[in-house]
């Protein structure tokens, strides 16, 4: 239930991946939103989704108030909710299309033995530096006694930016270390600071230093700054590297202050990747004070610290589950370049409004506890600077860090393997899961079904009125689970099977069979149906084996034909007097098109496609569908890409569902647009251009090649009346393509496929138009 993302047992990753189908719904990434209304919207999904797919009944009518007509209350549909509300999620996704959390690695072998490897590299490192630290002690000693109580600190060493906010050259703060790099703000403001001026934020306008600040997860930074938190301020950033606050679930690192206390975060996709830690204090206001964080590159809480004026400040962890980089990948970020680190404002969260800021610097180092206290004491951070140390612990950290060099040369080696690890982390891909969170989220009856509108506290429940929740269940979605698969569930067994049945027959043993509550229809077949779904149960729930039963009994193996008498007794097939006869789905028909034509990829696996599909398709989205080419043209429907706003067209015409929440009975028309589709569709027409070159290389002969065209795409041959209109349509379009060969360029040239054979090819135009009209037929486009 609760495995690590860095967890590479086969059987806990294989059960983490199932649990991705619960987060197949919309999720929201538009500027602006509440985060807590979206996110208690893809709870009720999932409570919804569980409903349709695993009860068959409609829960969701008890949102807002009880069922109106099934025994579910309010209070049951917010107890079921409560299953999936223990997640460590947000409403708003990131606007760089980072994999919403919680996520796992989809990695490969070959990356696990790599990152195998470098953690036990690691390993050795750290225990070789703990070595060296007892090592060291009799040397640091001698250096103690040879260095008396005078120690020299550099506070040039590894110091990336200073800022002092003294004056404005071109309206630009410009740093000390390097003139290149340079603060700009909108209407920058000096007040009198710390030490001399100071940057004064208004709260809205960031106050942008350019590239100084831009580290990965694996490099040791320190960020030194003073500031003056005015009265009462509760809520705002004081610096951080990253872009759009929430907009993009804050990567990178941020410091900010919450509640009156300091906040450190860093982040990949916030919350769940991510380390939050909050300070147990408040931070003084009205006052000058010096905050430094230090980063030792290790992605975790213990390495992510906070001083106050030099000391260091008690931290509550929050988060401390950091696994992807806190940089943009080339082209994620906002502009052509890396965003660099901020100050006093954010593009979407609150700043640090009245806020003075002085005297701030960037170290390319992790500092020593030693080295921060000099940055709260020395009034100028530019020149090597004497202090008088009388703790002996702190002293030796920065006898390590800068003395010791056995120990700077292995510090120097695990930096590398991090940064290595971090690359080839970097590298896998993420897909969304479902992880219980430690500390459970609080559950609320909701009036009305309003997101904030909090009734009763609520814990984890089902409705009795199906079957109790037996007390040995633990409460979470591991006892679901078991509740859902009890014998004595009278529903999951039943609904699974009905669907089964619906998938072959067209219409399921149950006829609505989304609804099995009261305003439900009865089943037509009730002891079958029960049949079916102990069968199902005691198989061990096999899949597979409940195919094999329903399409190898002897009323799935009827023929289909029906007649007059047998039409007008039993016109929709209640009683099972005949085979079923059913028009494939939307993904159907394009597949069974692409199978005819030996064009169909037969690879399992990997990334969504695009095919072909109408020009400036997507413009409305402000967004251009870039087609792909290859072997992904003709991948199953399964694998096309699908955008919610924007579905396929060809598939959406077919009745495909628009994917925004979870169906399991699709409505069934009959358009004049599907015929435009099956004649106009580039994946039809060349589909029929390959099915005619197909069988004219096969045959020599007119009526085998017409045979095989038709068997193709229907898995039967055609009467001898179906063959006679075949034929005279080819004999019409033949002689048309000889008179006119350009008309032939519109069959011949469809799609990304070239003709290969040097077949007649005002024939083969002839026959990819019978191919085009078999497709057009009952023949076609149904199941017999």
């Amino acid at each position: 239930m609760t495995y690590s993302p860095r967890n590479n047992d086969p059987a806990s990753r294989e059960q983490r991946l199932a649990t991705g189908f619960n987060r197949n719904h919309s999720q929201n990434m538009e500027g602006g939103i509440i985060n807590e209304e979206f996110r208690v919207e893809y709870v009720a999904d999932r409570t919804n989704t569980l409903g349709t797919a695993m009860l068959g009944m409609t829960v969701e009518c008890a949102r807002c108030h009880d069922h109106k007509f099934d025994p579910i209350s309010q209070k049951d549909y917010y107890s079921l909710f409560a299953f999936f509300n223990n997640v460590d999620e947000v409403g708003q996704i990131s606007w760089d299309d980072a994999m919403p959390v919680p996520t796992m690695l989809l990695s490969e072998k070959k990356q696990d033995s790599l990152l195998a490897f470098i953690d036990t590299r690691i390993k050795k490192v750290e225990r070789s530096l703990n070595q060296i630290k007892l090592a060291e002690q009799k040397s640091f000693r001698e250096w103690q006694v040879h260095q008396g109580n005078n120690v020299t600190f550099d506070a040039k060493k590894g110091l990336q930016a200073r800022f002092t906010f003294d004056k404005l050259v071109n309206g630009q703060f410009i740093s000390d270390v390097s003139a290149s790099d340079k603060g700009t703000v909108v209407d920058p403001i000096l007040a009198p600071g710390k030490f001399g001026q100071a940057f004064r934020s208004n709260g809205d306008d960031i106050l942008n230093l350019g590239k100084v600040g831009i580290f990965h997860r694996a490099q040791p930074f320190s960020i030194g700054v003073w500031v003056n938190i005015p009265k009462d301020f509760k809520k705002g950033v004081i610096l951080h590297k990253g872009q759009g606050d929430i907009l993009y679930n804050f990567r990178g690192y941020f410091l900010t202050i919450r509640d009156g206390k300091a906040e450190l975060l860093m982040a990949h996709t916030w919350p769940y990747n991510s380390i939050v830690r909050l300070s147990q204090q408040l931070l003084p206001t009205q006052q000058w004070i010096q905050l430094t964080m230090t980063y030792d590159g290790s992605s975790k809480a213990n390495g992510l610290k906070l001083y106050l004026d030099g000391k260091p400040v008690a931290m509550v962890t929050e988060k401390d589950n950091l696994y992807k980089d806190i940089i943009w990948p080339q082209g994620k970020h906002i502009g052509k370049d890396q965003p660099g680190l901020q100050v006093g404002a954010d593009m979407r969260g609150a700043g640090f409004k009245n806020g003075l800021v002085d005297e701030l610097v960037v170290y390319n180092r992790e500092l020593t506890p030693p080295e921060v206290t000099e940055l709260a004491v020395s009034e100028k951070n530019n020149k090597p600077v004497v202090n008088t140390l009388i703790d002996a612990k702190t002293l030796f950290s920065y006898y390590l860090a800068s003395v010791s060099a056995p120990y700077q040369q292995q510090l120097s080696e695990l930096e590398k393997l991090r940064t290595e690890r971090n690359r080839i982390a970097e590298d896998i891909p993420e897909i969304m899961v479902m992880e219980e969170m430690k500390t459970p989220r609080p559950a609320y009856l909701l009036k009305r079904g309003v997101y904030d509108a909090h009734g009763e506290r609520v814990r984890p429940d089902v409705p009795a009125t199906i079957l109790p929740f037996y007390p040995e269940f633990p409460r979470n979605r591991l006892g679901l689970a078991r509740w859902l698969l009890h014998p004595d569930n009278p529903l999951t067994a039943r609904v699974a099977v009905n669907r089964y049945w619906q998938t072959y027959f067209g219409t399921g043993l149950q006829k609505s069979s989304n609804n099995f509550g009261n305003q439900g229809s009865i089943p037509s077949h009730p002891e079958l149906l029960d049949w079916l779904a102990v069968n199902f149960r005691e198989s061990g729930w096999n899949v597979k084996a409940m195919q094999k039963l329903i399409v190898m009994s002897a009323t799935y193996r009827q023929s289909s034909h029906v007649t007059k008498a047998g039409l007008q007794k039993d016109p929709e097939n209640t009683w099972l007097s005949r085979g079923p006869m059913v028009r494939l789905t939307a993904e159907m028909i394009r597949d069974n098109a692409l199978a005819a034509s030996g064009l169909l990829s037969p690879r399992l696996g990997g990334p969504s496609v695009k095919p072909y599909q109408p020009e400036g398709l997507w413009a409305v989205n402000n967004t251009v569908y870039e087609q792909d080419k290859g072997e992904s043209l003709y991948r199953r429907s399964l694998y096309t890409f699908w955008r919610r706003t924007n579905p396929p067209p060809s598939m959406n015409t077919f009745d495909a569902p628009s994917r925004s929440y979870c169906v399991v009975q699709r409505q069934k028309t009959s358009t004049p647009l599907q015929a435009l589709i099956l004649l106009n569709d580039p994946q039809f027409v060349e589909a029929a251009k390959v099915v005619a070159e197909r069988s004219f290389a096969q045959f020599p002969d007119l009526q085998s090649r017409l045979i095989q065209v038709f068997r193709l795409l229907t898995s039967r041959k055609p009467s001898s009346k179906e063959l006679a209109i075949l034929s005279r349509l080819y004999d019409q379009e033949y002689q048309k393509f000889r008179k006119n060969p350009t008309k032939m360029k519109g069959w011949l040239s469809a799609g990304e496929y070239q003709i290969r054979t040097q077949t007649d090819r005002a024939a083969l135009s002839a026959g990819a138009i019978v191919a085009s009209t078999v497709m057009n037929s009952e023949a076609f486009v149904t199941k017999h």
